[in-house]
C-alpha cells in the first residue's frame, strides 16, 4: 500500500486549479473529469517534478454528491487515498479492524475504471482505496 494523493474538496474547481497553480505551483496533469456514477467532477494536479503526492481535486455533482455534505460541514482537506494490490482484501482488513465501509467498490472515471472504495477510519477519518490493476 502507498500513498498515491490527497483529495481536496471544492465549490468551484476552476477557482481551486488557479489557487493551487498560484500557490504550489501544481499543474493539472489530467482533464477535468465528470464523473456520474460517483457524483463528482474531478481534476489530479502535481508538482513539476512529479516528486510528491497528486492533489485531486473533488466537486460534487449536486447535493447527493457525498462530497455536498463534507463541504456543508466547512471541510475541504476530504480523504488520503492509497493503491492497493487487492481493493476486496484491502476493504476487508479495513471491516476487521473498524473501519465503516461507505462506498464501493466502484469504477472510477479519473482512473479508467479502476476501482475505488471509502472507508471511514475509527480515527474519524476518510481512506479512499484505489485498486492499481483493472
Amino acid at each position: 500500500m502507498r500513498l498515491h494523493h490527497i483529495g481536496i474538496a471544492s465549490i468551484n474547481l476552476e477557482r481551486s486549479i488557479k489557487h493551487h497553480q498560484r500557490l504550489f505551483n501544481l499543474q493539472p496533469i489530467t482533464d477535468v473529469v465528470t464523473d456520474p456514477l460517483n457524483k463528482v467532477t474531478v481534476i489530479l494536479l502535481s508538482d513539476p517534478e512529479r516528486k510528491n503526492a497528486l492533489i485531486e481535486l473533488v466537486c460534487p455533482l449536486g447535493e447527493e454528491s457525498p462530497v455536498s455534505s463534507i463541504l456543508r460541514r466547512g471541510l475541504s482537506l476530504y480523504h488520503l487515498c492509497y493503491v492497493v494490490e487487492d481493493i476486496e482484501s484491502a476493504l476487508e482488513n479495513a471491516r476487521k479492524n473498524g473501519a465503516k465501509i461507505i462506498s464501493g467498490p466502484n469504477p472510477a472515471k479519473l482512473y479508467n475504471g479502476k476501482k475505488i472504495a471509502f472507508i471511514y477510519t475509527l480515527d474519524g477519518y476518510i481512506v479512499e482505496f484505489l485498486q492499481e490493476k483493472g
